[in-house]
């Protein structure tokens, strides 16, 4: 599930993103004109769409991570499953007594001791 995020270009041909700009052209154009508060302008007409616009990519960031963390724990548990077959076929297999499996192991764990 990769989400790939809207460029500022892309955002604003959505319908959201041209209202959003169309407000943020409005409420510049009274502040100037009208109010005479180029202050209000920026906060209002700037700083109100580029604040939406980053949470929105850092929401998206966000959710690449989670879905990443997701994608990399379903592989750590599919390996921890096959690595529990493969283990407990291995040790069936290495059973003390079957074709003098035994007395290679005392002799490994000889050599381990020294």
């Amino acid at each position: 599930m990769v989400h790939n995020p809207l460029s500022p270009s892309e955002a604003l041909r959505t319908p959201v993103g041209a209202m959003l700009a169309l407000f943020s052209l409005l409420v510049i154009a009274y502040s100037l004109v009208i109010v005479g508060q180029v202050l209000l302008g920026v906060m209002v007409g700037v700083a109100l769409p580029v604040g939406l616009y980053v949470s929105y990519r850092l929401f998206a960031a966000l959710d690449s991570i989670a879905d990443a963390t997701q994608r990399i724990a379903d592989a750590r548990e599919r390996e921890a499953e096959a690595s529990g077959r493969l283990g407990s076929a291995t040790r069936r297999d290495s059973a003390p007594g079957r074709d003098g499996d035994a007395s290679r192991s005392s002799d490994r764990l000889s050599e381990r001791e020294r």
